[in-house]
């Protein structure tokens, strides 16, 4: 798959116009901490929050700090969107989906949950005096890690997916983001946690399956019709073989039960996003 996407990266030359759906336009050299932006933040997040019966009082912050919403995670008094992921924001669409991935890691708990991994990890081996020890508690940590953050990602894109839908944003903007910051940050070379083009087949798949005419109508800006080529590489290969075809549908199916397993575990929980989430798809089922 590396082998498909360092081609894809070189053989792509086809300009397109930018999604003109929405005014607001941006680049990477957009100061997103000046206050009309930070206000435009706001508008969208709150379009996201209100769409989908979310707690109403937040207020959106932008942060340098990538793991400022760590210590976050029994309030909704603030969202902080770090300010990383903003430099790949083209439009409004992308902005919420920017947005709505941070929004679904809150919603899901994930960062109590690694929390919570992590000293039930340190607590496994209480000799961390030793060198021994402490070396083996953070290979521990760093396999957790790698393996958490990889579901964790999974499962805050593919909420995002649901939230944009409902707030009326275009949920291919997250295929887009997702692209452009690949392509930045790792010139297309892939992550060996959870790389550029397994997000964006997951992503995609998910669309596709939950909401096949959004994904019909296509998403028109560079960026997508880059990572469109790599989807349609690897739906070429998967289409090929029936047994990959069989397991791909296999996955969104159980997709499907873990969320209704998830909403009903969050309707329990004391996370007010996770309550206030599960509330309005149970009660949609």
């Amino acid at each position: 798959m590396k082998k498909i996407l360092g081609f894809l990266l070189m053989g792509v030359a086809c300009a397109f116009i930018a999604n003109s759906a929405f005014a607001a336009s941006y680049n990477t050299s957009t100061n997103w901490f000046d206050s009309k932006n930070v206000s435009h933040l706001n508008t969208i997040g709150q379009n996201i929050v209100k769409a989908n019966k979310m707690p109403a009082s937040v207020t959106f912050k932008v942060t340098d700090n990538e793991y400022m919403n760590e210590n976050n995670t029994t309030t909704t008094q603030y969202v902080y969107i770090y300010s990383g992921d903003l430099k790949y924001v083209e439009n409004d669409n992308e902005l919420a989906a920017v947005v709505a991935h941070e929004i679904g890691h809150l919603v899901n708990g994930h960062y109590s949950k690694s929390s919570i991994l992590n000293n039930a990890i340190s607590s496994f081996n209480p000799n961390t005096t030793t060198e021994k020890g402490s070396t083996t508690v953070s290979l521990l940590k760093v396999i957790s890690s790698n393996k958490v953050n990889k579901d964790n990602e999974k499962e805050a894109d593919i909420t995002a997916v649901d939230l944009l839908m409902t707030a009326k944003y275009n949920p291919l903007a997250l295929i887009s983001v997702v692209y452009k910051s690949d392509i930045a940050q790792n010139g297309g070379i892939l992550d060996e946690n959870l790389s550029c083009e397994e997000r964006i087949m997951n992503i995609y798949d998910y669309a596709n399956y939950n909401y096949p005419a959004k994904v019909k109508e296509n998403y028109k800006t560079e960026s997508y019709q880059s990572a469109l080529n790599l989807i349609y590489a690897n739906l070429k290969i998967r289409n090929a073989d029936s047994k990959k075809l069989a397991k791909a549908k296999k996955e969104q199916e159980k997709l499907q039960k873990d969320k209704l397993k998830r909403m009903k575990n969050m309707a329990k929980s004391t996370n007010p996003w996770s309550a206030a989430y599960s509330m309005m798809n149970l009660s949609a089922q």
